[in-house]
């Protein structure tokens, strides 16, 4: 969060969104998902379940 907060409510709500899809979801890793990000875990999930598809 800035120093002198935000201008208004809209530049507020977009600094939370890019913290939660740049940070969060990319970069923090969780416990419940083996010490990955999520955008980490769901793009080894869907790579692994569509690999699974074609190999069988």
């Amino acid at each position: 969060m800035p120093k002198g907060g935000y201008e208004n409510i809209a530049e507020a709500k977009s600094a939370i969104i890019d913290y939660i899809w740049r940070y969060y979801q990319t970069v923090r890793p969780h416990s419940f998902n083996d010490y990955l990000p999520p955008a980490e875990k769901e793009k080894r999930y869907f790579n692994q379940n569509l690999l699974s598809a074609v190999l069988n």
